[in-house]
């Protein structure tokens, strides 16, 4: 496949990667080991479980987990032998020093994972395609389709994570017109420019919990804005939500690639209403 097939391929997604519910299920199983273990010591890396999928043009592919107490970044994907085009030589390590929350590690195994679905990063690789990608570049890296594809698919997958979550806890379910209105408003800003809320921004800053203190009272404390979300105007001002960073570069670095990031999330918000406006609710 060439080049331009690759790129094609990438921009012709109109909507949110979705993994199927089996391996799902499975990844979700995985952050619960981990997590469970976070506090275990290992001494060198060490493989700690495998998972069997399918990438996203049909190919059975095989992912081994490593945790490497010693690798310098939360997670990466790979290949052994490296430059590996088989589905199967796929690995993935993760320093458990940098796990920073259950939701974080989720979210960066999926975030690895959706590289691993990519066919161009193994069934159709193409190394005029690869010399593009660069991670010592922000234009090369946050910029790049790979890269376009892996984060915009995290992001929505925590998007829609934390709108089912605070759904789930409503207290009273009137409350579900502030969970509507803030989700317009999230859309609007990337789509309009549009001010984001207090709400919206509480909701932003969730997705990954990368700030929230792992013991009883820091999460009682941070859920009264899920239990109650018209208490978020009592909030001060807070910084900018790691996410908006995150999606910001790929808006800079890309603006070409920017609408189809819009029609994804357009396309995301819909399932969010389905999901608040569910019957019996």
């Amino acid at each position: 496949m060439n080049f331009i097939n690759i790129l094609e391929t990438v921009i012709s997604e109109q909507k949110r990667f979705r993994f199927d519910p089996e391996t799902y299920t499975r990844l979700m199983g995985l952050t619960d080991k981990l997590w469970s273990n976070r506090n275990k010591q290992y001494d060198k890396k060490t493989k700690v479980d495998q998972l069997q999928f399918k990438t996203s043009d049909g190919a059975d592919a095989l992912v081994q987990i490593y945790i490497n107490p010693r690798y310098p970044h939360f997670g990466e994907l790979d290949t052994r032998p490296k430059g590996s085009r088989d589905p199967l030589d796929l690995v993935i390590q993760l320093n458990p020093k940098m796990y920073g929350s259950k939701k974080n590690l989720f979210l960066t195994i999926y975030h690895e994972m959706l590289h691993a679905t990519d066919p161009s990063q193994t069934t159709k690789m193409n190394m005029k395609y690869l010399s593009t990608y660069n991670e010592k570049s922000d234009k090369d890296y946050w910029g790049h389709p790979i890269e376009f594809r892996a984060i915009t698919n995290e992001f929505l997958e925590a998007l829609v994570g934390e709108f089912t979550r605070r759904f789930n806890r409503l207290k009273n379910v009137e409350n579900k017109k502030f969970l509507l209105k803030s989700l317009n408003n999230i859309v609007n800003y990337f789509g309009k420019n549009e001010k984001l809320s207090k709400l919206s921004l509480d909701i932003l800053e969730r997705l990954n919990d990368e700030n929230i203190g792992d013991n009883k009272i820091s999460k009682l404390l941070s859920n009264i804005t899920v239990d109650y979300p018209q208490t978020t105007e009592l909030l001060g001002n807070k910084d900018e939500p790691y996410y908006l960073t995150y999606i910001e570069l790929v808006k800079k670095h890309n603006p070409k690639m920017w609408p189809r990031f819009l029609t994804m999330l357009y396309n995301t918000k819909d399932e969010i209403e389905m999901l608040l406006n569910k019957e019996g609710t």
